[in-house]
């Protein structure tokens, strides 16, 4: 065992997935299970990979944890509490960047601390902190449609980091 695993063993259980099940009911009248009972529980520090052929629930799972999907069975439960909605606690990083064209890189990355009402210079200094961690502090002012598409999703990754999430979701197909 690693001193990573060891760290991660006594680490707090920040995601707790019970029996959790989703059913659509488009494919036939009885239904069509898309999953059924999945348990998991993911601690502070650990990376996640879902991996498995197209059309088998990654997607919606990710939507549940997120928030987005809220027609499901079972218990989702963040440090222990249940909850059924989006959150700030949770940050999904789209394969389609979503960033804002119409704002620069640094202006995309102020978006969500510009909500939490956070002071601007505080969250320039934030931004240009993330900006630095993902390499691309010199496109700060740059017009999105300027970047190459990895220096999109960096830009996303950046804004994302920048809310501090507890969970931190990336969903690409």
């Amino acid at each position: 065992m690693v001193l990573s695993e060891i760290e991660s063993h006594n680490s707090q259980v920040i995601l707790r997935l019970k029996n959790i099940s989703k059913e659509y009911g488009s494919f036939s009248s009885l239904g069509h299970s898309v999953f059924n009972g999945i348990d998991l529980q993911i601690r502070e520090g650990e990376f996640v990979t879902i991996i498995s052929k197209s059309g088998c629930g990654k997607s919606t799972l990710l939507n549940i944890v997120a928030g987005l999907d809220k027609s499901f069975a079972g218990e989702l439960l963040i440090e222990g509490k249940p909850v059924r909605s989006t959150g700030p606690d949770r940050i999904v990083i789209f394969q389609e960047n979503a960033l804002f064209p119409w704002l620069n890189v640094v202006d995309n990355i102020e978006f969500g601390l510009r909500q939490a009402g956070m002071p601007k210079k505080v969250r320039t200094s934030v931004a240009m902190n993330y900006l630095n961690m993902v390499g691309l502090a010199d496109f700060a002012n740059a017009n999105i449609h300027q970047l190459s598409g990895g220096m999109k999703q960096r830009v996303a990754i950046a804004r994302a980091l920048s809310l501090n999430p507890k969970i931190l979701l990336n969903v690409a197909l």
